[in-house]
């Protein structure tokens, strides 16, 4: 079986969810997570599996009008800064009962696919600005960061002809800067954002494997990058999504995606791997 081959892809890719799920539970373990931390995140494993394969199913038979799955993206946002809770005047989580769900975490995936699939449709674009500037209001650098690069990796590799995508990308990587500058006034969470750290300093090893594997989350991309190029502006734009993610944690006060305390991040790495490692036999949505 060729590394190439999409069966390949699923293999390594379960392989790395199985892996990476023992190792987060005893992380968060070793760095003071509580007990309910540990089921939230064990139940969020297992509804992001649902998901990835709900979405790789049936997502590629639906006839998306990007633009309007742009919008929902950025409506998502707008509703959690008027409605999200907050912290230390940071809005990014929707209350869901007693789980608080990261938005963005949720919602990028879905408006960075659309970005690199939808260059045919001039109303992506701008729309996909917006979601840069509401990130920014969010006062979420990680995110700010991850789908700058997001944009800019889908744009690098489709080049459209359009002036307004590079426009774009220009405005995002820009937002991004101006959401880095800008102080983050969040604590950090010993089992969220100080993940890597307090697990290293537990158990050396543990916090080692822990690193890499944060830092491995990109590699199904990057793989159906190789095996599928008509997938490769898609695939390549998640990838980057989750580079700044993984970016955001060590270089920031940021949580370390999948790895960390957090259902949001879990069920958005099982969408990202729907969103690409689809049916190969059902036919893509059409741009507009």
């Amino acid at each position: 079986m060729k590394v190439s081959d999409p069966r390949a892809i699923r293999l390594f890719t379960a392989g790395l969810a199985a892996v990476g799920l023992a190792v987060s539970l005893a992380a968060i373990g070793v760095a003071g997570g509580p007990r309910n931390a540990l089921i939230v995140q064990g139940l969020a494993a297992v509804l992001a599996v649902g998901l990835a394969l709900l979405v790789g199913r049936f997502w590629r038979r639906t006839r998306w009008r990007l633009w309007v799955l742009t919008a929902a993206c950025g409506l998502a946002l707008v509703l959690t800064l008027m409605n999200g809770v907050s912290l230390e005047g940071a809005r990014r989580w929707l209350a869901l009962g007693p789980i608080q769900l990261h938005t963005a975490s949720l919602a990028l995936p879905f408006a960075a696919w659309a970005f690199a699939k939808g260059f045919d449709d001039r109303r992506v674009a701008p729309i996909a600005g917006l979601v840069a500037l509401l990130l920014l209001y969010q006062h979420d650098a990680a995110s700010s960061l991850a789908f700058a690069l997001a944009l800019a990796a889908a744009a690098l590799v489709e080049r459209p002809r359009q002036l307004t995508p590079w426009a774009c990308v220009i405005v995002a990587a820009l937002l991004a800067y101006a959401a880095w500058v800008e102080p983050d006034t969040l604590p950090a969470v010993p089992y969220v954002e100080g993940l890597l750290v307090n697990a290293m300093a537990a158990n050396p090893v543990l916090g080692f494997v822990a690193g890499v594997l944060m830092i491995s989350l990109p590699a199904p991309f990057l793989a159906v990058a190789q095996a599928l190029p008509e997938r490769r502006a898609e695939a390549l734009a998640l990838a980057a999504l989750w580079t700044g993610w993984i970016a955001g944690n060590l270089f920031g006060n940021y949580p370390a995606p999948v790895l960390g305390y957090g259902a949001a991040p879990i069920l958005a790495w099982g969408l990202s791997l729907g969103l690409v490692l689809g049916d190969s036999e059902n036919q893509d949505p059409p741009a507009s």
